[in-house]
Order: structure tokens, then sequence, then C-alpha cells
């Protein structure tokens, strides 16, 4: 993906990400765009129920984004589960320290828009793509699908999508460290770092 990211996506590291957000054990990031899927808060409020039911078996990092602010949160208190003050949980409307959480986690939960891939492959991380349907010629899927056949990411698509689906996919993963550090490293190896300085020479 030729588009430029800050310089902190490449150079940040895990270890000092995770220090700087005091973090520790898996870390699963998810984030659907700053106005917020309707559709993927809904999946994220059945997802997370899970987890509880799981002891939280990782931290999970949500960016509800503007039309999920006020419905995550009524979602989760419907389905009684305690998301506010719980160490295991950090909700936010919008994720400000992209590089950090994204250089902290040890997969990532996102749509496939060409600035999230940018920025999932110049910090080299493991992710579950669920492409938006809503776009021009179903781009996302396409853009989706590069990582996943260079093994770099799980493609799951929004008609098949479950709370469930989401939560079993994820844990198999994370019960790979090796299998994410590769795709990690897939990841890695799509990043154009010097897409900047392609664009201007065009």
């Amino acid at each position: 993906v030729v588009m430029p990211v800050r310089r902190e996506f490449i150079f940040d590291t895990k270890e000092g990400a995770r220090k700087e957000l005091g973090l520790s054990g898996f870390v699963v990031v998810s984030a659907f765009g700053s106005q917020g899927a309707k559709v993927m808060n809904e999946t994220i409020a059945d997802m997370i129920p899970l987890e509880q039911a799981d002891g939280f078996p990782f931290h999970h990092i949500h960016a509800t984004g503007q039309y999920g602010v006020e419905l995550l949160p009524r979602l989760l208190r419907e389905k009684g589960v305690a998301y506010e003050n719980n160490p295991n949980l950090d909700i936010r409307e919008y994720i400000h320290d992209m590089p950090d959480c994204l250089a902290a986690a040890d997969l990532v939960i996102a749509r496939a828009g060409a600035i999230t891939l940018a920025e999932l492959t110049a910090v080299g991380r493991a992710s579950v793509l669920i492409p938006s349907p809503n776009v021009a010629e179903n781009h996302q899927y396409h853009n989706a699908m590069v990582l996943a056949n260079h093994k770099a990411a799980v493609v799951i698509e929004e008609k098949d999508l479950t709370g469930e689906k989401l939560v079993s996919t994820v844990s198999d993963m994370l019960a790979q460290p090796g299998k994410l550090a590769e795709m990690g490293k897939n990841a890695r190896s799509l990043s154009v770092d010097d897409s900047l300085d392609r664009i201007a020479d065009a």
C-alpha cells in the first residue's frame, strides 16, 4: 500500500509502547474508523461478554467511534458487563495514540481501508480484517485479501460475522504466538516505507 504514515508507526517498539501504556500479557486492539460502524460495535458488544466469561484472557482496547460512543456502553450494560474501571477493557471514542496502541498490540481487528492497512504493515502486526461492504467496487475486500494472501491477516466478511466467530478467531490466533509473530513479519514485509518519497517523485 503506497500510503504515507507517521514515522512512529515504523519506529515505535512493542516494549516501549507497552511501558508507555502500562500493559502486559496479550493485547488486542479493535477500531473501525472515527465515526464507528454500528454493526461492528454491536459485534464487539457480543464479543466482550464472551471475553468476560473466559476471565478476560487479553487486554482489549476498543474505539467506538462517534456513533458507537453511547451505543456500545448501553449494549454492555444490557448484557451485564462491568466495563467501567475494568483493567482488562479500555473503551474509547477514538484512539489518539494509535502508533503506541498498534505497537503494543499482539493482534488488531479492523476494517481494510488503505490507511489502516498502511499502518498495520508499517508496524508489522497480525490482524483480523472485516472489510466494509459499503464501499465502491468492494475495494476493502480486495485490499484485505492482499494481506490474507501473504499470510499477514485473517479476513472475515461482514455477512459471516458474529461475536462468537470473532472470539473464536481471536482465541485461536492468540493461542499461537509463533504464528502471530510470523503474520506480523509478513505484514511488515508489505510496508512501503518510502511511500512519501515515491508520491513526491510521481
